[in-house]
């Protein structure tokens, strides 16, 4: 069978073979079937087709214990006329109405590639030709490793990155540079996890034990400066809808160095990323710094979980203005901001959900200097905060945009009974004081949603 464009289909891979059977509990009665069918793919769990082309899955298997042989059934959200990582689900459901799933991962791309797969699980220096990392392998990031000259990285469903320890010079981490494309598909039962050698060799994981991962796009504006942690790589100005690659399913954990001063690795690092970069289910746990910072760009990202990092849980600066949906921050231990805002334009953030069980500065959503915005729909803000706490859910630096900040069922839950809406100033390093007053205009625009 062939198929294009949006498909959701049912088709036969096997003959359907029916066993009836019964089992003996001791007593007479019969033991309840719980044993889910065994699905197996056709083929690699991850695939790629071209824009525009047809599709043609190879299908696969189901065998089940008690029924024998069964018939799989596909549904699909494959559109190859749009760029962008799908699934292509197979399921088949026993007698006893047991669900076994198998899930392949079908990424539709501009340009035909060849890849090659390196001979050596160690990664470092400059990646310049297509590679290919598939799971059967741990790879390990050693050093930077820069993804350069317009090479793209695919990266198979499943599989585990590590990251070296060190710090400086010897710092472990990734960039994908701009040109360059990432090509990260995961699933929900297959992630690609990005981790520390530290913690995959069984020691305890934790902040700090290797760099993270940056990609650098062309949707930058003359906010965005070189890429502060190494400024070899800058950000270009040439296209806001710029296709970094695709990022769906991806952990990364126990990341974030800080190379020095005003200079960190975070978990996630987005420089000038354009709209057509997929950025999707995400989760960064245990970052020395933020969990995600993003300088400039247009990017969407959906579906995010952010928790224990010890700086901003969410940073965007200068002049980032995409959309961002479902996105979970648990913040503890600790940490600063649940998000920190800069730049002269305001990002959307639909769906927001911030618990704030420790802050040791900055806010819940802090407003940082002058002209940004920012609109909130549909969001719940859990301060539980200490009612001593100086910074309140609401803080302000600067003059902020009001006439581009928006609210819209926006609420504030939690024990914190502090002020909410607080207006400070910044010391010589930058940081707010502790002796803001009451944000009256701020408070005004949140209460007239």
């Amino acid at each position: 069978m062939e198929f294009n464009k949006k498909i959701v289909l049912s088709a036969l891979v096997a003959a359907m073979i029916t066993f009836t059977g019964c089992g003996d509990s001791g007593g007479g009665g019969t033991t309840a079937d719980t044993t889910k069918p065994v699905v197996t793919l056709v083929g690699a769990s991850t695939v790629t087709v071209l824009q525009g082309a047809t599709y043609t899955d190879a299908g696969a298997t189901a065998i089940d214990d008690v029924d024998g042989v069964k018939t799989p059934t596909a549904t699909s959200t494959v559109d190859t006329n749009t760029l962008g990582s799908y699934t292509y689900t197979w399921s088949a459901t026993d007698a006893a109405g047991n669900v076994g799933t198998a899930v392949r991962t079908v990424i539709v791309q501009d340009e035909e590639i060849v890849y090659s797969t390196p001979t050596s699980t160690i990664l470092s220096g400059d990646i310049t030709t297509n590679t290919y990392l598939t799971k059967d392998k741990v790879w390990t990031i050693d050093g930077l490793v820069a993804v350069k000259n317009n090479a793209s990285l695919k990266i198979d469903a499943g599989t585990t990155i590590i990251g070296k320890n060190g710090t400086g010079a010897l710092a472990s981490f990734m960039i994908i540079d701009k040109g360059s494309k990432i090509y990260a598909a995961g699933t929900a039962t297959e992630p690609i996890i990005f981790t520390s050698e530290i913690a995959h060799n069984g020691g305890t994981a934790a902040v700090g034990q290797w760099g993270g991962l940056t990609i650098i796009g062309n949707a930058g504006n003359t906010q965005v400066g070189p890429y502060e942690v190494n400024p070899a790589f800058v950000a270009g100005t040439t296209d806001m809808a710029d296709n970094s690659g695709i990022l769906t399913y991806v952990h990364i954990l126990n990341s974030g160095i800080t190379m020095e001063v005003d200079k960190e690795i975070n978990g996630l690092s987005m420089v000038g990323v354009g709209s057509g970069t997929k950025v999707e289910n995400i989760t960064v746990n245990k970052s020395d710094d933020d969990c995600i910072e993003l300088w400039g760009g247009t990017v969407n990202l959906t579906n995010i979980n952010l928790s224990e990092c010890t700086d901003d849980n969410f940073d965007i600066d200068d002049g980032y203005s995409g959309t961002v949906k479902n996105l979970t921050i648990v913040a503890s231990g600790t940490t600063n901001a649940g998000m920190e805002m800069s730049g002269t334009t305001a990002a959307t953030f639909e769906d927001l959900s911030i618990t704030m069980n420790a802050s040791a500065t900055e806010g819940v959503i802090y407003f940082k200097k002058d002209g940004i915005g920012g609109h909130f729909k549909n969001v719940v803000i859990t301060n539980n905060l200490p009612d001593t706490y100086a910074y309140g859910t609401f803080l302000t630096t600067g003059t902020p945009n009001v006439a581009n900040i928006s609210f819209e069922n926006v609420t504030i839950d939690g024990s914190f009974a502090g002020t909410q809406f607080v207006k400070s100033t910044l010391d010589a390093q930058g940081h707010p004081l502790p002796t803001g007053t009451a944000d009256a205009a701020m408070k005004a625009i949140f209460d007239a949603q």
